[in-house]
C-alpha cells in the first residue's frame, strides 16, 4: 500500500466521519426545534386554559352584581379618559 491509497483511505474516512456529525447535528437540532415546539404548544394550552377560567370568572362576577360591575366599568372609564388626555 503506497502513500496515496493511505491518503484516500484516509480521505474517506474523514468524509465518512463529518457525514455522521453533520447527521448528528441535524437530528440533535431537529429533536431541540421539536422539544421547543411542543413546549410552547403546553405553554399556549396552558394560557388559554387559565384565560378562559378567569372570563368565567369575572363572567359570573358580573352576573352576580351587575350594577356594582356597570358602575366599575363606568368608574375606570373615567380615570382611564383622565389618564389618557
Amino acid at each position: 500500500m503506497n502513500e496515496t491509497d493511505a491518503l484516500k483511505k484516509d480521505l474517506d474516512a474523514l468524509r465518512k466521519d463529518l457525514r455522521e456529525l453533520a447527521e448528528s447535528v441535524r437530528s440533535s437540532g431537529e429533536q431541540r426545534y421539536q422539544d421547543g415546539l411542543d413546549q410552547a404548544r403546553h405553554t399556549y394550552e396552558d394560557l388559554r386554559s387559565q384565560a378562559s377560567k378567569r372570563s368565567q370568572e369575572v363572567g359570573a362576577e358580573i352576573e352576580a352584581r351587575p350594577f356594582t360591575s356597570v358602575f366599575a366599568a363606568f368608574g375606570i372609564g373615567l380615570v382611564l379618559g383622565k389618564l389618557l388626555r
